[in-house]
């Protein structure tokens, strides 16, 4: 039975070969992207709350019936503001 070493050559080109592939490789990797649609941006805005355009009369009441617990709020109208919204989209 005859044995033979393997060249060092062979072993270095193939290391090469190797590492071009490797490099190849790296520059096609893509960084993730995220983008906000017009829609997320919208409900992000609501979101922040727009309380500047509320009269100060009506936003002082409304804090202090939250600060005493005796808030209620419309559910019926809410959901309708809300649907209002989303028909906009």
């Amino acid at each position: 039975m005859k044995v033979t070493g393997t060249s060092v050559n062979k072993i270095i080109n193939m290391y090469e070969i190797n590492k071009k592939g490797f490099e190849k490789n790296k520059e096609i990797t893509k960084k993730d992207t995220v983008e906000i649609s017009s829609l997320g941006k919208t409900l992000s805005s609501f979101a922040e709350g727009d309380i500047t355009s509320m009269p100060k009369e009506k936003l002082e009441k409304i804090r202090d019936e939250i600060s005493k617990g005796t808030y209620k709020v419309d559910a019926r109208l809410v959901a309708e503001k809300m649907i209002e919204a989303m028909k906009k989209y």
